[in-house]
């Protein structure tokens, strides 16, 4: 695509739609569409009129009926010509619920379960309504008992669609009983019975109670490995397990492990030790601080590598042992110790020990847990010597996308990657007339996966990390009431940064106020160092996205990111 002075493209075609396809299918209850077309005619989508802005580039959205929706455009330019354009958009619809009929599907269990013996095993089935399910386990029945319709919880889509939550699930019928510690590959029976009816269903999976007499212990294969709240990757990721790490088994999902004292983690990234394999457990001895050039450092001398875990609060960092036995009588602390006040350590149950590490400032600079031997050291980074402006502190700028992964796409065909990239170079222009080192995981057009990104971050340690994005919405989304301006923070560390730039953003830009978010994204989950996501603009929105192509409106960002950076720095002190 040709890009006059850098900023509209040349449009090639009268009428162009760039989103959705001519033949498309989705789930959402309605559909949005993008595109351009030359300013001076008239557009219209089933007779509706379809605004065009100053560039050409417009937004429509439309309900969809369940089933295939032929849309048809038509657009008259200035001499009267016509052009026509037709499009099916098909909404996949779950077929509802039977009322007039028995209905009967296992919603749990779906996958093979271990259990530990006396834990809560909860049988749930989807029926219908106003009938009566039993379940049977191992000879033993169990009554359910049918739910109360609701509505799913709202997923990120829904919540940054703006839509509505979905429709009402009915019908649903849930029970629970203690695993009985004989059970050994169990598989649960259901049966409903309505209005004389009866009809029954068997569970596609088994469940076996874990024998307390065997135990299972496993070790982490991977560099770092994964860990999450539940039993499957739409769950929330906790802090990863480092290789080498050993835990204990105690409950199985799949091919999912829950480990003690930790979250749930794929059986891939795991070794199984021979049985016999002594838990891991580990005195813990006297501690101590030390200073280097970096930081400051907590070193907890362990006998054996333990799972670990870590919650960074406002003013200090929590880090939960398990399997560690306190031997500590002693803890020697640097005098001139400029980052860590005090630690101070409790016993937790299961058996394992919680350090308390309370800093002397109230802002992070980041942190890192690595292994010397069996050597835990607790890492914290000073705060970076600052002069003039931005001088001393070094920022990696991330431009989102790049290469084979191109991002959203822009009303009239630019592509997000290459929209980044532009405000990320004049973006280091100006950090770096400001005193700045600026580091980029990108300065092309190419490939960059989340992993190298985040690799990058850890070998080169900068002060801050920015990675730089254009929004779009998804399908349900309506382009020309939801846009503006967001910024996204997940470590407690990047809270008050977040905060800052987007406030600086939002003054100095003039756009709508998208909102700031919390979220577990891959470029801003390392601890190493303050890290945000910026959304500067939504690619979907016509006058927004035409902005966001403008050279000019590229320099606003940079000028602003570059104030809130110096602001956000300076305040610190």
């Amino acid at each position: 695509m040709t890009i006059v002075g850098g900023g509209a493209p040349a449009l090639a075609a009268p009428l162009r739609i760039i989103y959705p396809p001519a033949v498309y299918r989705t789930d959402s209850a309605s559909i949005f569409f993008i595109g351009a077309a030359p300013p001076a005619g008239d557009l219209r989508l089933d007779g509706r009129a379809v605004p065009l802005n100053r560039q050409g580039y417009f937004a429509a959205s439309a309900p969809l009926k369940p089933g295939v929706n032929t849309f048809y455009w038509v657009y008259r330019d200035k001499k009267g010509t016509l052009q026509s354009q037709q499009q099916q958009v098909t909404r996949r619809v779950e077929p509802p619920l039977a009322r007039d009929r028995p209905v009967l599907a296992v919603r749990s269990p779906l996958v093979d379960q271990q259990v530990p013996a006396l834990a809560p095993v909860c049988l749930e089935a989807q029926a219908t309504p106003g009938g009566r399910v039993l379940a049977e386990l191992a000879g033993k029945s169990l009554m359910l008992s049918e739910l109360p319709p609701f509505r799913p919880v709202e997923d990120s889509a829904a919540i940054l669609s703006g839509a509505a939550g979905g429709e009402l699930v009915s019908g649903i019928y849930r029970g629970c009983l203690a695993a009985d510690p004989a059970w050994r590959e169990q598989v649960p029976r259901f049966e409903l019975r309505w209005q004389g009816q009866n009809l029954s269903a068997q569970a596609p999976a088994a469940i076996t109670t874990l024998d307390p007499r065997q135990i299972v212990v496993v070790e982490v294969v991977p560099v770092e490995a994964i860990v999450r709240a539940g039993p499957g990757a739409g769950y929330a990721r906790l802090a990863p397990l480092t290789q080498g790490v050993r835990s204990q088994v105690i409950a199985q999902s799949g091919d999912w492990y829950r480990l003690q004292g930790e979250g749930w983690i794929q059986k891939s990234d795991l070794r199984i030790l021979p049985a016999g394999t002594p838990l891991p457990k580990s005195a813990v001895g006297s501690l101590r601080t030390r200073t280097s050039a970096t930081g400051s450092e907590l070193l907890i001398p362990l006998e054996t590598r333990l799972p670990t875990s870590v919650r960074q609060e406002e003013t200090r960092l929590v880090v939960s042992l398990w399997g560690a036995v306190a031997a500590t009588d002693l803890i020697r602390f640097e005098s001139t110790d400029p980052l860590i006040r005090s630690v101070q350590w409790e016993p937790i149950t299961p058996q394992g020990m919680r350090f308390y590490i309370d800093l002397r400032s109230s802002r992070q600079w980041g942190y890192q847990l690595r292994y010397e031997g069996n050597v835990l050291v607790i890492a914290l980074r000073r705060p970076p010597r600052v002069s003039r402006a931005l001088a001393g502190l070094t920022v990696m700028l991330d431009p989102g996308h790049g290469g084979n992964d191109t991002g959203s796409t822009g009303c009239s065909g630019v592509q997000e990657k290459t929209v980044n990239l532009q405000i990320a170079l004049r973006l280091r222009n100006q950090l770096q007339r400001a005193g700045a080192t600026v580091l980029m995981t990108r300065t092309g057009d190419r490939t960059v996966s989340l992993a190298r990104r985040v690799e990058l971050m850890r070998a080169t340690q900068p002060t801050v990390y920015l990675s730089l994005h254009n929004n779009a919405l998804p399908d349900a989304g309506d382009p020309l009431r939801q846009h503006g301006t967001s910024v996204y923070w997940y470590q407690m560390q990047s809270r008050n940064l977040a905060e800052a730039l987007h406030r600086q953003l939002i003054g100095d830009l003039g756009q709508p106020d998208y909102g700031l978010f919390w979220d577990s994204l891959a470029v801003i989950r390392p601890t190493e160092a303050p890290a945000v996501l910026l959304e500067f603009g939504f690619m979907t929105h016509p006058d927004e996205y035409a902005r966001l192509l403008s050279p000019a409106f590229q320099e606003r960002i940079a000028r602003s990111l570059t104030r809130g950076l110096t602001s956000w720095l300076h305040a610190a002190g």
